[in-house]
Parts: C-alpha cells; sequence; structure tokens
C-alpha cells in the first residue's frame, strides 16, 4: 500500500517538474470542458422549457349523453389517481353549455338551454408525457380512456408530441458527435503532455528498467499524471460554469420570457469529472504504446 501511494503522488510531482506546460493543459483541458459544459448546459435548459411548456398534453373525454352522472362522477374521481395525470377538469351537460357560451363572447345567448343542454358529460386530462416513446403511451392511454364505461370519444392535438419527439431526436443527434469531438480533442492534449514527460524523464525511465522495475512501476504514475489533469481540468470547467449559472439564472426572468437558467443534474457533473478522468488515463495509455 505504502509503494501504490508512492506512485500515486510520484505521478502529480512529475507534473509538476514542468509548471509552464502542466499550465497550459489545464487551460487546454478546462476551455475544452467548459465549451462541453456549455452546449450540455444549454441542451439541459431548452429541454427544460420545451418540457414545460410542450411536454404536457391534455386528453378530452366526452361520455354518451345516456351515461349515468354517478357512475361518470366515480370515474372522474379515478382519473386523478392514473399515473402521468396532473390536473383534471371535469364539466357537466351545463357547465359545458356555459363554457361554450363564453367562447362566443356574447354574440349567441344559450341561457335558453340549461337544464336541457345537448353536450356530453366531458373530463380535460392534463398530463405529463414521460421522455421515451410518447407517441406509443398517448396511443395506450387514449386505450385505456376508451375503456371506460359508456366513453363515447377520446381527442387530443398529437402536434404536441410531435415536437417533444422531434426535439429529444434533435438532442440526442447533436450531442454524441459535440461530446465526441470535445473529448478527443481532451484526449490528444493530454496524450502530447504525456509524450512530453516521457520524452523529459527518457533517461531516468532507461535506469529504472536496467534495474529491474516493472512496467507497471513505471507507467502507473504516467496514468495517474493522466487522470489528474483530466479531474482537474474539468473540475476548473465545472466551477466556472457554476459561477456563470448562478449570475445569469435570473436575467432571463423577465416578461414575455420568464425563463430561469438552472445549473444540470449532480448526475451529469458527476458524469462530466469520471468520463475526462477516464479519457486522461486512456490518452496517457495510448501516448505509451506509441
Amino acid at each position: 500500500m505504502g509503494v501504490f501511494f508512492h506512485l500515486f503522488f510520484q505521478g502529480i510531482r512529475d507534473l509538476l517538474r514542468a509548471p509552464w506546460s502542466l499550465c497550459m493543459t489545464l487551460a487546454a483541458i478546462t476551455l475544452v470542458s467548459f465549451l462541453g459544459g456549455a452546449f450540455m448546459l444549454l441542451m439541459h435548459n431548452i429541454t427544460l422549457q420545451v418540457e414545460s411548456r410542450q411536454g404536457n398534453i391534455e386528453f378530452q373525454v366526452f361520455w354518451s349523453h345516456t351515461a349515468n352522472p354517478e357512475d361518470v362522477a366515480k370515474d372522474w374521481t379515478g382519473l386523478a389517481s392514473w399515473e402521468h395525470v396532473r390536473n383534471v377538469r371535469t364539466f357537466t351537460a351545463d357547465q359545458a353549455l356555459q363554457v361554450l357560451g363564453e367562447s362566443f363572447q356574447s354574440t349567441m345567448d344559450l341561457e335558453h338551454l340549461k337544464g336541457r343542454s345537448p353536450l356530453p358529460l366531458t373530463a380535460l386530462l392534463e398530463c405529463q408525457m414521460p421522455r421515451e416513446d410518447q407517441k406509443k403511451w398517448a396511443s395506450s392511454m387514449v386505450k385505456r380512456l376508451k375503456a371506460l364505461p359508456q366513453v363515447e370519444r377520446v381527442s387530443f392535438n398529437p402536434l404536441h408530441i410531435d415536437l417533444l419527439s422531434s426535439w429529444v431526436g434533435m438532442t440526442r443527434m447533436l450531442f454524441w458527435p459535440v461530446v465526441g469531438f470535445l473529448l478527443t480533442v481532451v484526449a490528444l492534449v493530454v496524450g502530447n503532455t504525456i509524450k512530453q514527460a516521457l520524452l523529459m524523464r527518457q533517461d531516468e525511465l532507461e535506469i529504472l528498467r536496467f534495474v529491474g522495475a516493472s512496467r507497471a512501476y513505471i507507467q502507473f504514475p504516467l496514468f495517474v499524471g493522466g487522470a489528474f489533469q483530466g479531474l482537474v481540468g474539468s473540475a476548473i470547467a465545472l466551477l466556472a460554469l457554476k459561477l456563470g449559472q448562478d449570475h445569469l439564472e435570473h436575467v432571463f426572468n423577465v416578461p414575455p420570457l420568464w425563463i430561469t437558467i438552472s445549473f444540470f443534474p449532480s448526475s451529469y457533473a458527476l458524469a462530466m469529472l469520471g468520463v475526462l478522468t477516464l479519457t486522461g488515463v486512456l490518452s496517457s495509455m495510448v501516448a505509451l504504446r506509441n
């Protein structure tokens, strides 16, 4: 265990032998990580806005004119407990007639129909769409609603689903190429630094091989150096992103936008740290093989 910690800190000390090169490498990794994180932050906030404004869908459920109001009232009570249902608005025949009359803006008087409204019992369900398989979910929701006793018709606007599905597909299409490019740049920067470290320590490494040092004993500090650069660079980038998000959080929270800039979840930040640290290790391995 003592040898492990010795080699671990040796890898960091080796980086400090060339502080100028280390600073330039960290600056490059931080810049690339910041750009990648800013892209993730942008996608995250746009997705939040799309989901909050277009991620909800409304289903209109119409019962037959012969439906028993007491039985329908029991169905209305049960609808509120369904998964993904956020709000249920219900209308008796007279209430539906009143809403219809209000939509005419006093150009048509429907008071004479009160008590004998031709409109059916109606429920308006506001639902939060899941992130995956929105069309399949909507289709199953319609079937489930139509299966209710004496339900005559169910309607919804499929354009909401198409919009959300299109946005999710576009973000996935853009996300991986951009992230892959940024990771490649980080790998090249770290790999070049490790290569320079090997050249600077060439005589020392030859002596270690001559006295019988194992391959792992020689390479482990270099792996630590690559991981250290990836971790520190990504950590600085995350700190800069957080400071920028705090400064811009309420800049657009004014009419008519009402947009709050949110920081991405902690799982994203941990993934960013882990991926860039692993990228540093892998680039070190490639540099050693070459």
